[in-house]
């Protein structure tokens, strides 16, 4: 059963990579998923790790509350982010983005730091979060909203997600 959830998800991910500047109509443009540089590529791998690790180093015991099952943490690292993403830095930062768009000239970096709350707040329901990670979730999210202002795009806060999840669940498996 993990064999075909992997495959899914993988299949998932290959077809989202490849629908990237396709996605123009029935609201999906309002998701901008888009190709982005290479440069904003590596800036997302780096900032995603980067976050991973800064995490992982002040919260040493980040997730460790539970033994999460191998789907949870799949999920996590793979689907999660993505839709996390689309929904956060897709439609909301588009929707605020326009609101504010006739309130103030700077109405993208206002929509980055509402987004991010809105994202901090998302994940307060989960069981065992603490404030302290709530900030740090709170910061990851305007990281990615950085990340979708530099690049225009939603495809590079879904690769730092990918690895921030993915560096702060390997550190606590093995650290």
């Amino acid at each position: 059963m993990h064999l075909a959830g992997i495959a899914f998800t993988l299949g998932l991910l290959w077809l989202m990579w490849s629908v990237r500047g396709k996605l123009t109509s029935h609201g999906f443009e309002y998701v901008h998923w888009v190709p982005a540089s290479r440069r904003s590529m590596i800036r997302a791998v780096a900032a995603g790790a980067g976050a991973g690790m800064l995490v992982a180093w002040l919260f040493g015991g980040y997730d460790k509350s539970a033994s999460p099952m191998f789907t949870d943490v799949w999920m996590a690292i793979t689907l999660g982010p993505l839709a996390e993403e689309l929904i956060f830095r897709g439609y909301l930062f588009w929707v605020i983005g326009s609101l504010l768009a006739r309130l103030t000239a700077r109405s993208s970096a206002a929509a980055a730091i509402i987004v991010a709350v809105l994202f901090a707040l998302a994940h307060a329901s989960k069981s065992g979060i603490t404030g302290p990670q709530l900030v740090a979730i709170f910061g990851t999210g305007l990281v990615y909203g950085w990340l979708r202002l530099d690049s225009r795009s939603t495809v590079p806060p879904v690769i730092a997600h990918i690895l921030f999840n993915a560096v702060i669940y390997l550190a606590a498996v093995f650290v």
